[in-house]
């Protein structure tokens, strides 16, 4: 028998499209899962202790040093600094020994940086990461980052795409439905006032009833400022992963918004989906993966593209994806 770790990367977050990767990740996994007895550890908050570690025959010992395979589920968690103040991936040399050998699966970086200079931030990933098994990342700026850390990587994608066939992209519809779930991100760094407005206003003119995607906090917030001035008809606030699938279920519903993974959990459900390019993030899957975006400085052109034909063509790398799950077989 197989024992696996799972670090969560969904866990002691407050962003839903952590829980739309994490539950993609073990979905892609299902190979090397299915026969393995599994335990997860949360990677975004402090939920051991160096003193669990000491004596061996702790619970949180046994599960590290017996597990066969150790994966990193997903999301954007490389940083280029673990001596920040608040890193969002909680690992120093005081828990080190539980993410010794672990393995990156459609891991990402977290902001457009080129490289890790930071030396205590390298060797660190040099004694937590495996050296033996080829890592998967989702994009091919963090695969560069990988192998200039000395070890080997495959752009497999996100595993949010992985599902993507050429036949599932043809159960998502090329024309305009009558509804549509839209998006706006509320962390101040990505918020565009007067673009994101602009989305809005457009999505309210060209379809009968709109749905707003809450994936955190402060997009509620960011939302009702946004709204605040116009005149709207009641719009139904999506808070649950739940109900976004139950409304996406329905039918004769389209996405479009900033949030990425939201997009992507729409497209998962065969929703006709335009996402919103604002970083790095998006423009990095469009390039490896060919997922529908309009960049917004471009929203001005959101009404053609809404009321436009267009397929949706998924790429993924097939090969790549068999190429690391093989590893574990």
């Amino acid at each position: 028998m197989k024992k696996v770790l799972l670090f969560d990367t969904a866990l002691g977050t407050s962003n839903n499209g952590d829980e739309i990767i994490f539950e993609s990740v073990k979905s892609g996994l299902r190979p090397v899962l299915s026969n393995a007895l599994c335990f997860r550890l949360a990677t975004h908050i402090e939920n051991y202790s160096p003193l669990q570690m000491l004596h061996p025959g702790t619970k949180l010992s046994a599960i590290c040093f017996q597990a066969d395979y150790k994966f990193i589920c997903g999301t954007n968690l490389l940083v280029e600094d673990f001596l920040r103040i608040r890193p969002q991936w909680w690992v120093h040399r005081s828990n080190e020994k539980i993410y010794q050998n672990s393995i990156l699966v459609g891991v990402g970086k977290r902001t457009d940086y080129p490289s890790i200079k930071n030396k205590y931030t390298r060797d660190l990933y040099k004694r937590i990461l495996s050296s033996e098994y080829t890592h998967s990342v989702r994009d091919e700026a963090t695969k560069e980052i990988v192998e200039e850390l000395g070890f080997k990587a495959i752009n497999t994608g996100c595993p949010t795409l992985w599902m993507f066939d050429e036949n599932k992209c043809k159960m998502i519809p090329t024309q305009k439905s009558d509804n549509v779930v839209f998006s706006v991100s509320g962390y101040s760094y990505q918020a565009d006032p007067d673009r994101d407005r602009q989305m809005v206003q457009c999505l309210l003119k060209h379809y009968d009833r709109c749905y707003a995607w809450i994936q955190t906090t402060d997009d509620e917030k960011y939302l009702i400022e946004l709204l605040r001035d116009m005149q709207s008809p009641q719009i139904e606030y999506l808070y649950s992963l739940i109900r976004f699938e139950d409304v996406l279920n329905q039918g004769n519903i389209d996405y479009v918004g900033t949030r990425l993974h939201g997009g992507i959990y729409a497209m998962q459900h065969n929703a006709r989906t335009i996402i919103i390019s604002i970083d790095q993030r998006a423009e990095g899957f469009y390039e490896s993966n060919n997922i529908p975006i309009l960049r917004r400085e471009n929203v001005a052109e959101l009404g053609d593209t809404v009321e436009s034909s267009f397929e949706t063509k998924i790429h993924v790398n097939r090969e790549g994806i068999t190429a690391f799950l093989s590893q574990f077989q």
